[in-house]
Order: C-alpha cells, then structure tokens, then sequence
C-alpha cells in the first residue's frame, strides 16, 4: 500500500510543475464545448432541423392569367360581336391526401432524435480518443519527472564515485563506466520531454486550447473494485449507438408510412374566372382533377422503405451484439491490466529497496560497479513500467464505462 500511495500521490502532483493543472472533468467538458470534430458533428445535427420545417409546408397553389384571341389591328379596342378575345383567371389548390403532410412531419421529428443520437455516439467515440491522449500527457509528465528526479539522485552517486576514485577506493575504469551512464539518464529526460511536448500539442488540439495551458492531472486509484460484468452488460441499450440504431428502425417505420401515402394520389380543385369580348362578362367556373394510378403506384419506393425496415432492425440487433462484446472485452482488460500493475506495484517495490541497500553498500563499502548499474537500470524499468501499466488500468476503466453507455462523470458525483 505504500507504494500505491507513493504512486498515486507523484500523478498528482507531477502536473504543477508543467502548467495550470487540468483535471479529466475539466479536460471533457472542454472537449465537449470547444472540440472541432464535435463542432463539426453538432451543425451536421442541427440540420436535421430544417427537414422539419420542409415537411411541415404545404403545397403551393397556382395562378394562371390568360388573354387569347386579342385583334392586334384594333389595338386591343375590338368591340365587334364577332370578337373572340378572351381573357382567363385559375387559381388551383392541390390537397394531400392520406395524411402525406402529418407523416413527413413523424419521419423528420423522429429523424431529429436519431441526429442527436448520432451526435451523442461520435462524442463517445471522440471520447476513447482523448482518454488516450489526455493520460498520454499524464504519463509523459510523470516519467519526466521521475527522469529528473532520476538524474539528480544519479548525479550524488557520482559525487561519492568521485570522492573514491580521488582516495583509491574505485579505479578508473569503474569511475568511467559510472560517468558513461549519465548519458543515458540524461538521453531519457530529453525522449520524455519530446513525448510531451509532442502528447501535450496533440491534446491541445482536440481542446482547442494553447498547449502551454495543459497540464493534467488526475486522481488515479487503481484500488478500485470492479463490479460484476452483468452490471456492465444490462446498461449496453442505453448506449448511444444503441438507441440511436432502435431510432433508425423508427424512423424506417415511418417512412414506410409515407411511402404507402404516397401512393395515394393528390386531389387539385380550382377556381375560375373568364369572361369574352366584346362585353366582358364575368363567368365564374371551379374544376377538380386527380391523376388515375393506373401505373405508377410508388410500388418501387414502397418496397425501397419495407427493406429498409427489415435492414434497420437487423442492424439493431448486430449493434446491439457489437455493444456486448465491446463491454466484455473492456472487463477483461481492465482485469489483466489491474493484474498486471499489481504486479509492477510489487516489482517496483522490490527494485527500489534493492537500488537503496546497494546505494548505502557503494556508498560505506565497495561493490562491483556493475551490479549497482543493474539496479539503477532495473529501478527505472519498473518505475516507468509501473507508471504505464497504473495509465492504461485507468484508460481501461474508461473504456469499459463509455462501452457500457455510462458518462465518464458518472463515478465522480456530476
């Protein structure tokens, strides 16, 4: 537990040396607000609006003015009884039948609700990426702080190196094979401090935020219990590609519905005036027309949406097997993951108090040189092991949520 603790507490206060801290909840709701992608993702559901304010509009009626048969000699003043001028005013109507206007407007209302489902599953989705990229930056800070950390605490053992070359206790050799080693403490601060500015610029981008701002940090207790995989498996059709495929099957339904409407034929009705030379007369007239199916009956689209029907509901049922097995394969990694920096917590405890005893014993005594190398490189292999396995429990963990349809807050009281 001591090194649980011990690990813990550095991931925590790693990010005050890198810049303003930023915490995983803060880093989500920047990334929800300001992310391009999902910016990009929100107006593609926005316009899912505008098919509904098209399919509550009705058809337009039509005006039609004619004057024919006009005796261009007279100049339009022909007053002879045989004049045949006539002038002509419709107006016509047509009218949907079989309630076409109300099922245009169910299919784009449901239509609305599968957009913002839509919406929701790439903001989950653009989750699983900046999980990886946010704990990136919180790696790379940790291991570059434990490099430095690293660095110094190496430069004191050359300092007493130093002091036992000058009174003959450590020969020459031994001296340079421990100054040749500084080279490589010194080669792992620069690759850390390249993989964060590198992790750091990656994570600025996805917030839209100036990468001198970020610095993560996070509480990481890798104690946690797992709950039981059913647990897991009974929130899937919540997720929301899961509803949002049991919407598509929705909105197929109605768009089947319209599409039998369809095949309904219009009915016009129109109004008339007309009147003829020479007096002028008004004469008023109304007229209905609708076309006879006798051909086309929008049997092709009919059968189109029943198809489609059937394709959306065995797309639900494989997004909805895709869901399981995307929760179960998260709850056996987090599992291996929790075994695994179980197993690098109690490796690195072991490689940190045999670089201590040999430390003190080249310190007061003497020992081969190249044994306190290996303990020195052996620490640092498990100090960087451990960091990476406590991240990518933590990753896990958030997968397994997201997979399971649950908010990343969730867990944290939001």
């Amino acid at each position: 537990m001591r090194i649980t603790r011990y690990s813990v507490l550095l991931l925590l206060l790693v990010p005050h040396l890198f810049g303003t801290p930023l915490t995983i909840d803060a880093a989500i709701e920047l990334f929800v607000e300001h992310n391009y992608d999902l910016q990009i993702a929100r107006h593609d559901a926005q316009k899912s609006r505008a098919d509904l304010i098209t399919a509550k509009e009705r058809p337009n009626p039509t005006l039609l003015g004619s004057y024919e048969f006009m005796n261009l000699n007279n100049r339009f003043s022909d007053v002879s009884t045989g004049s045949n001028a006539q002038a002509t005013l419709t107006l016509t109507h047509p009218i949907e039948t079989a309630g076409k206007r109300d099922r245009r407007i169910d299919v784009a209302q449901r239509s609305i609700i599968f957009s913002n489902l839509i919406y929701d599953e790439t903001v989950r989705d653009q989750l699983m990426r900046l999980m990886d990229a946010y704990y990136a930056v919180l790696s790379d800070q940790t291991n570059l702080s434990n490099a430095q950390e690293n660095l110094k605490s190496y430069t004191s053992i050359m300092e007493i190196a130093k002091a036992k070359l000058d009174h003959g206790f450590l020969s020459q050799i031994d001296y340079q094979k421990i100054v040749l080693q500084q080279i490589d403490y010194a080669k792992e601060v620069e690759n850390n401090r390249l993989a964060l500015a590198q992790d750091r610029e990656a994570l600025s981008s996805m917030l839209a935020l100036p990468s001198s701002d970020i610095a993560a940090t996070e509480t990481i207790d890798p104690s946690t219990e797992l709950p039981q995989l059913e647990e897991f498996l009974a929130k899937t059709a919540e997720r929301p590609d899961c509803k949002a495929a049991k919407q598509y099957l929705a909105v197929a339904d109605a768009a089947l519905s319209l599409e039998k409407a369809n095949g309904v034929p219009n009915v016009t009705v129109g109004a008339e005036y007309a009147s003829f030379g020479p007096t002028y007369e008004p004469l008023a007239g109304v007229n209905v027309s609708m076309p006879i199916p006798l051909y086309d009956r929008n049997e092709g689209d009919i059968e189109k949406a029943r198809i489609n029907t059937l394709q959306a509901a065995n797309l639900y049922e494989k997004t909805l097997r895709m869901a399981k097995a995307d929760v179960i394969q998260s709850y056996e990694a987090v599992q291996s993951r929790q075994n695994v920096y179980k197993a690098m917590r109690e490796g690195f405890s072991t490689a940190k108090e045999l670089k201590e005893k040999q430390e003190k014993i080249f310190a007061l005594k003497g020992m081969s040189v190249l044994e306190l190398l290996d303990a020195q490189k052996s620490y640092r292999e498990y100090q960087r092991n451990m960091t990476q396995s406590l991240v990518e429990l933590q990753i896990v963990k958030a997968r397994l949520k997201l997979n399971s349809g649950l908010s990343l807050l969730d867990s944290k009281g939001h």
